[in-house]
């Protein structure tokens, strides 16, 4: 039986930024919502058509954004498909290291579980 205080318990809900707003980060991105622990903070796009429109509730963010969104909102991970979407470079890697954020490139030939499970399974050891 679970203690009264146990019963209050909030829910630890990871936070991340999805790269590219392709099929893939799409699909990804609305399982993980489904599953209700993550919460999609921003998806970043190159495409100035794209700026500031929705995807599954969150604001698609030109790439120059990422860093100062990943501080502000203190997410926990960035996530994208090896292939697609805007590439970080490597100071942009090494900023989201010394921030303690994830950075997670999945292969885009997983299916949805293992892409699923693969995220959660970098989440859960720090990144």
């Amino acid at each position: 039986m679970l203690s009264w205080l146990s019963r209050f318990k909030k829910e630890e809900i990871k936070k991340l930024i999805v790269i590219d707003i392709g099929y893939n980060s799409h699909h990804l991105s609305k399982a993980l919502l489904e599953i209700g622990h993550y919460q999609i903070v921003a998806y970043i796009d190159e495409e100035p058509w794209n700026h500031l429109n929705l995807m599954n509730g969150a604001k698609i963010h030109y790439p120059s954004e990422l860093l100062a969104l990943a501080e502000k909102n203190d997410v926990d991970g960035v996530l994208k498909f090896e292939g697609e979407g805007w590439q970080p470079d490597d100071d942009c890697l090494a900023a989201l290291a010394h921030l303690n954020i994830g950075y997670m490139a999945l292969l885009k030939d997983l299916n949805i579980d293992e892409q699923i499970n693969s995220v959660v399974q970098r989440l859960s050891s720090g990144g």
